[in-house]
């Protein structure tokens, strides 16, 4: 009986808890940091938005600068988070995402044609 039991902790040990997959170390590296660079930008191009909101009082400017995080940033997060959390279909992740690209993108055309 306690030859049983060992056996069986034994092989447990060796069973990966998750598995992955992802392609070579290098292109998930790639990837990781091209996501950042992204976030990087857009949060930086906000930033400029929103201080020349603050310098010209340009309401446009700073509807511009929301948009752009929603367009970007926002899914980027979103994806990177709700792919961590334990339950969440894809189909869930996917859709926040996409909303907020969508929410992003009617905020800037607001902007564009002149109704932000």
């Amino acid at each position: 009986m306690l030859r049983g039991l060992h056996a069986t902790a034994h092989s447990a040990t060796l069973s990966p808890v998750q598995t992955a997959t992802g392609g070579a170390p290098s292109v998930v590296l790639a990837v990781f940091a091209a996501l950042f660079l992204a976030t990087i930008l857009s949060i930086y191009l906000a930033l400029r938005l929103y201080r020349g909101y603050r310098e010209a009082g340009n309401r446009g400017m700073l509807w511009l600068g929301v948009g752009l995080v929603l367009l970007t940033t926002v899914p980027i997060l979103l994806r990177l988070v709700l792919s961590n959390v334990g339950g969440v279909p894809a189909t869930t992740r996917a859709t926040a995402a996409t909303a907020s690209q969508l929410v992003g993108l009617l905020v800037v055309l607001g902007v564009v044609y002149g109704r932000p």
